[in-house]
Order: C-alpha cells, then structure tokens, then sequence
C-alpha cells in the first residue's frame, strides 16, 4: 500500500484525459484521444531496459510493468523523461470490439486472398497526423 498514490489533487491535461469512457460516435471536428499505455527506455542510448505503464481499464489505476514485477503508480508520474513511446486511443471507439472495424470471420485452411486485403485496405479510414 504506498501513501504517495493520492492523486485526489492531480488534475490531468484537458484533451489528454486517461479516463475509460462508453462508446459514442464523435460529432465534434477534433476527435479527443486518452492516454492508456507508455513505453519507457531506462539506461542510456547503446543500451538500457524497457519496462510499461498500463492503465487499467477495470480499476483505472496506472501500474508499471517491469518483467515478472507489477508496482502501481500515480497518475503524474506516468508521462516523464523516460517516456519512449505513449499509445493514445481515440475516445469515441474506446470500447468498440474488432468486428466493429474489420471482418473477423474465421477463414479455416485460408488467409485473405490479395483481392481481399486490397478491398479491405481501400475501405479503411485514413489517418492524418497535422
């Protein structure tokens, strides 16, 4: 039980939020993006070790994943110099399944032909990064 994991008085960015939220489809022109995952490199540039911080989608808790070691982690402390590579999810598809998006009809004996994947890849959104 550790006592500095109050973040009663941490507020996080507007826009950043790392909360869960129910699926809706966005009307807004920007669509909101929260924070749930962080790669972090500790050591220097020639070498080092990598370890993760998840948020957690049933408790909303951050925890720091460190090989076979599982330590829970306040909020602020999540995003620091270490940060190597953050995952964001878009808010309005937080809990829409795989199906939702791709077929997932299990093809026995056979992966997609070319047609297939061509088709698929001509239907999916683009994404822009501004």
């Amino acid at each position: 039980d550790d006592d500095d994991n109050d973040d009663d008085d941490y507020t996080e960015p507007s826009g950043l939020e790392t909360g869960i939220g129910s699926m809706h489809l966005s009307t807004e022109s920007e669509p909101l993006y929260d924070l749930y995952g962080v790669i972090h490199h500790q050591g220097a540039m020639t070498g080092g070790h990598y370890v993760a911080s998840l948020k957690s989608e049933t408790d909303g808790k951050w925890r720091l994943f460190n090989d076979a070691q599982i330590f829970e982690v306040n909020a602020r402390d999540v995003v620091d110099s270490s940060a190597y590579i953050l995952f964001y999810i878009r808010r309005d598809v937080q809990k829409a399944a795989l199906d939702d998006f791709w077929d997932t009809t299990v093809r026995e004996g056979q992966g997609m032909s070319q047609e297939e994947m061509d088709r698929l890849m001509k239907q999916r959104e683009k994404c822009v990064i501004s």
